[in-house]
C-alpha cells in the first residue's frame, strides 16, 4: 500500500508566531542609526583629545607660567637705609639694611616689581640709587634728588631693558654689627693704657662733684634739663661728652621703680641708645658692670660699647660709661660718658673721671 507524506507540523509558543516576527521591521532602521551616530560621536571625542585645543601651546592646564629672574640693587653714600621691595601683591617693607643691598627672586612672566630706597630718619640727605635687573639686564633705575630722600623702581618683568644703564658696581658697604652682648654678671672696668686730659678743675652738678677736663676738651656747661635732659655738659672732639644730672621718673620706672642701682644704671644706658643713636641699628655690647663706693655711697658703674652706623660720622663704636650714684635724695644721680673709638687717646679720661667723683 502506498502512504502519502504528510507536511510536518510546527509548533510554536504563544499565538503562533516567532518572538522577532512580533517586531516591526521599521525599528531595525533606527536600532541601525543609532549605533551609527554614537560612532561617529566616539570617534570625534578621541580626535579632540587626541589632538587638543587649538589655543593650547601643548602645556598641561596646570603648568606655571614661566617665571624670570628679578635683581634688587639699592645703592648710595649710607651706611643703612630702609629698604620695601614688592611683586605683583603686595609690597613688603624690609626694614633697615646696610648698602650695598643685592638680592634675586623669581617672578611669573610679566608681573609687577617694586623697589624703594630710603633714607632713615637721623640720615637724610646724601644720594641714594635703586636698580632693578630682570634676567640680568637694567629695565629700571633711579635716583634720589636734592628735594627727596627716597629712590623708587616700579615697572613689569616684561619691561624692555634700557640701554646705555650699567649694573652698579657693589664697593664694600658698612662692616656688620656685632651680636648684642649685656652682662649678667659683674665684671670690673679695665684699666685704659695712655695719658688722660688734663684736670683744669672740678663741676658740680647734681649733689656730684667730679674732674674738668682740660686739653681738647671745652669747658663744662650748664644745661636746661628740660630739653636736653641733663643739667651739665662738657664737649670733646669727635663727639666725646661728659654729662650728669638727677636720675629721672621715667628711667626710674623703667628699671622697674626700685631704686636698685644696676637696673637704673642699665635703664640710662638703654635710653642713651635710643635718643643719641640710629634707632633699630645700634647695637650694645657690654665691657664692665660693677658695685662701686663713691665717697661711701653706693653706686654701679657700666661701661659698654655701642656699635652703630650713621651718614657723616666716622666712628661705628662708641664707649659709654654710666656711673649711678646713690647721692641720699629722692632719685640717684647719674654721670655719663661717651668716648668715640675714633680718638681712643681720650679712653683713659674714663678712669680719670670715675675716679674724680665725690658727693657733695
Amino acid at each position: 500500500m502506498t502512504q502519502t507524506t504528510q507536511p510536518r507540523r510546527e509548533f510554536h509558543s504563544g499565538r503562533g508566531k516567532k518572538t522577532f516576527d512580533r517586531i516591526p521591521g521599521g525599528f531595525y532602521l533606527v536600532g541601525a542609526l543609532v549605533i551609527l551616530f554614537e560612532a561617529v560621536m566616539l570617534g570625534v571625542v578621541g580626535l579632540a583629545l587626541a589632538v587638543g585645543d587649538p589655543s593650547d601651546d601643548g602645556a598641561s592646564p596646570d603648568k606655571e607660567p614661566r617665571r624670570v629672574e628679578v635683581t634688587y640693587i639699592a645703592t648710595g653714600d649710607h651706611p643703612s637705609v630702609n629698604l620695601t621691595v614688592g611683586d605683583a601683591n603686595s609690597h613688603v617693607p624690609h626694614g633697615v639694611v646696610i648698602l650695598p643691598y643685592r638680592k634675586t627672586v623669581e617672578l611669573a612672566a610679566g608681573a609687577d616689581f617694586y623697589l624703594d630706597v630710603k633714607s632713615r630718619e637721623d640720615q637724610e640727605g646724601g644720594t641714594l640709587t635703586c636698580t632693578v635687573l630682570v634676567a640680568g639686564k637694567v629695565v629700571r633705575q633711579a635716583h634720589s634728588t636734592p628735594d627727596s630722600s627716597s629712590a623708587t623702581c616700579a615697572g613689569t618683568t616684561a619691561d624692555a631693558p634700557q640701554p646705555g644703564i650699567s649694573v652698579p658696581t657693589l664697593t664694600p658697604g658698612a662692616s656688620p654689627l656685632p651680636e648684642e652682648r649685656r652682662l649678667t654678671g659683674t665684671a670690673k672696668v679695665p684699666h685704659y693704657p695712655g695719658e688722660s686730659s688734663p684736670v683744669i678743675g672740678t663741676v658740680t652738678d647734681s649733689s656730684l662733684e667730679y674732674a674738668e677736663l682740660g686739653g681738647t676738651w671745652d669747658r663744662s656747661k650748664t644745661l636746661d634739663p628740660i630739653f636736653d635732659g641733663f643739667t651739665r655738659k662738657q664737649e670733646g672732639r669727635q663727639r666725646a661728652l661728659v654729662k650728669s644730672t638727677q636720675v629721672d621718673e621715667d628711667i626710674m620706672a623703667a628699671a622697674g621703680g626700685t631704686g636698685e642701682l644696676r637696673g637704673v644704671a642699665g635703664a640710662v644706658m638703654d635710653e642713651r641708645r635710643r635718643y643719641e643713636y640710629p634707632r633699630d641699628q645700634a647695637i650694645l655690647v657690654d665691657v664692665a658692670s660693677q658695685p662701686l663706693k663713691v665717697d661711701g655711697h653706693d653706686a654701679w658703674l657700666l661701661v659698654s660699647e655701642i656699635h652703630f652706623h650713621k651718614r657723616g660720622v666716622p666712628s661705628t663704636m662708641d664707649l659709654n660709661a654710666v656711673l649711678v650714684v646713690d647721692t641720699g635724695r629722692v632719685r640717684p644721680s647719674v654721670l655719663w660718658v661717651v668716648l668715640p673709638e675714633t680718638n681712643k687717646k681720650l679712653w683713659p679720661d674714663l678712669n680719670t673721671l670715675v675716679a674724680s667723683v665725690q658727693v657733695s
